[in-house]
């Protein structure tokens, strides 16, 4: 009975993640995990069972691994699946074992344990994915609820954590009172309790919510009205894997993100066939046809479009430079190599129409894609780095058209770096992205998610670019302005503005964590107290 508990709960907090975005379920999701925990007849067992579930839920939320290794990096399948069970599951089955572990080594019944001790270990057991290096922070439960807006906006309190804290509180809590109710216990208080603080939990972030978008909304009103708002260009080219590192057509792909960031060009059509050597023909070829865009644009293109090291020189920045316009920037990701190691970096090129070219290089690598992590599991795939040097480039960009907070691919799922570059002065977040690895799968889903709730958290407009989509341009309050398919190729336009709004969260930062080790350490002694 209970692995079938430990089934239905993996399989209810799958479902409230994309590809199914039945988001309700995961308040109630860990529940029949809860259950099964308690009625486990040793803390072993007990641990077994948080094994199992850390299992299901990674093959359940991860199965787009296997794919991406076989049909684009072409792993031996074999290899696949060992890879996919030694750096995902195995993982997963080692945090959430410890967790059930610890749950009943300091289990208690009492309210207040619920409501605190066990969503502050959950909590703790969520936030090791960003501390240790070989593991992804993604599929936290807090993620999950970002559909229901109000409920969310209480991230830039306490982050994406505290929203977690919160689900697995309610989940703790809606157990405890139907444990209670089953007993018939006939006392009022030993229902009341929990039912006062499961409202709570509930009434005051839906509360905080509606205060806090109404700000949102004023704020942005208020700027527009001191400042004409920026138009934001986000080009998604959707240029295949195999296109875009086969090592052939660069200058015809710069020529479609060209003719897609000018004025009113709307979606792009067919690729132009052949391959043109002289930089100089591309752009006066792309002039002749296309109208100048107006000043105070943002052009973001998506991650490695600028990637054939040897065409990157001055003189096709400052081609690029005079195309775009005096008052337009482009963000760009590229390539840059290392001068010190003679490795490639994953970069961001922040090209101005006024002359200005800078540079953010990726700080925090991909393990085993980025970096080999002792064993090369994925290899080469065509011309592209199978190994980048880390950046060294703060994350806060100082540009002629205000402060960006630059953040490439998976980076944007480490909420407290990207509260850094605002805390640094960022008025708007980037995040650029090539998610075509993941095929239509959740991921591309769980990155949007990752990067609308840093938009909330630290209250900035996120602009993001993706070579295959989800391309979008986010509010501060999470809300999508507008967004295009997967695997179209789209250009999308909006305005915003930049915003200097203070978050709690981008100030403080992790606090909650800090809360919650506190909280887990005072169980831990009051246990060795009740020993003694």
């Amino acid at each position: 009975m209970n692995s079938l508990l430990v089934l239905i709960s993996a399989l209810l907090y799958v479902l409230s993640f994309p590809l199914w975005n039945i988001g309700f379920t995961a308040f109630f999701a860990l529940v029949p995990l809860f259950v099964a925990v308690e009625n486990a007849r040793s803390a072993t067992r007990g641990m077994a069972l948080g094994i199992a579930w850390g299992a299901l839920m990674s093959t359940g939320l991860g199965y787009w691994l296997y794919p991406t290794l076989t049909n684009h990096f072409n792993v031996w399948p074999p290899k696949a699946v060992l890879f996919f069970l030694i750096c995902v599951v195995l993982p997963s089955c080692l945090i959430y074992g410890g967790v059930i572990l610890v749950y009943r080594f300091v289990y208690r019944d009492h309210p207040l344990w619920y409501a605190l001790v066990l969503p502050s270990l959950w909590t703790l057991g969520e936030y090791l994915k960003e501390t240790i290096p070989v593991l992804l922070p993604w599929g936290a439960i807090g993620y999950a609820v970002l559909p229901y807006q109000r409920f969310v906006q209480i991230a830039d309190v306490a982050g994406i954590h505290g929203l977690t804290f919160l689900v697995v509180m309610i989940n703790a809590l809606l157990w405890l009172l139907w444990r209670r109710a089953r007993r018939k216990i006939k006392k009022t208080a030993t229902l009341a309790v929990p039912l006062a603080l499961l409202v709570l939990v509930t009434a005051v972030p839906l509360v905080y919510g509606m205060i806090r978008i109404k700000q949102v909304q004023e704020e942005i009103q208020q700027k527009t009205a001191v400042h004409p708002p920026i138009q934001a260009v986000l080009v998604q080219g959707n240029f295949s894997l195999h296109e875009r590192w086969s090592g052939m057509g660069f200058y015809s792909r710069l020529q479609a993100y060209l003719e897609m960031s000018a004025e009113d060009t709307g979606q792009m059509g067919q690729d132009t066939e052949g391959e043109t050597e002289e930089t100089e023909t591309i752009i006066e070829a792309t002039r002749a046809r296309l109208t100048h865009a107006p000043p105070d644009r943002v052009i973001v293109w998506p991650e490695t479009t600028l990637n054939v090291l040897a065409h990157l020189d001055d003189h096709l920045f400052r081609q690029i430079m005079d195309f775009i316009g005096d008052k337009a920037l482009l963000i760009s990701g590229g390539l840059m190599q290392d001068e010190a190691s003679g490795m490639t970096m994953n970069s961001a090129y922040l090209i101005s129409g006024n002359g200005m070219l800078s540079r953010y290089d990726k700080n925090i690598l991909l393990p085993y894609a980025e970096t080999s992590m002792m064993f090369d599991w994925i290899g080469r795939y065509y011309t592209a780095p199978s190994e980048f040097a880390p950046g060294r480039t703060p994350a806060c960009i100082d540009t002629p058209h205000g402060r960006a907070g630059i953040s490439i691919c998976f980076e944007i799922l480490y909420p407290r770096y990207i509260a850094r570059s605002v805390s640094s002065g960022a008025d708007f977040l980037v995040n650029i992205s090539n998610d075509g690895w993941f095929g239509n799968s959740a991921m591309p889903h769980m990155h949007l998610y990752a990067a609308r709730m840093r938009a909330i958290e630290n209250r900035r407009f996120m602009l993001r670019a993706a070579n295959n989509g989800f391309s979008a341009l986010i509010a501060p309050d999470g809300r999508m302005v507008s967004r295009t398919d997967l695997f179209q190729r789209q250009r999308i336009d909006g305005d915003f503005v930049y915003m200097d709004m203070a978050a709690p969260y981008t100030r403080f930062g992790d606090w909650l964590v800090f809360f919650s080790a506190i909280v887990l350490g005072m169980a831990l002694l009051r246990l060795v107290f009740d020993k003694d």
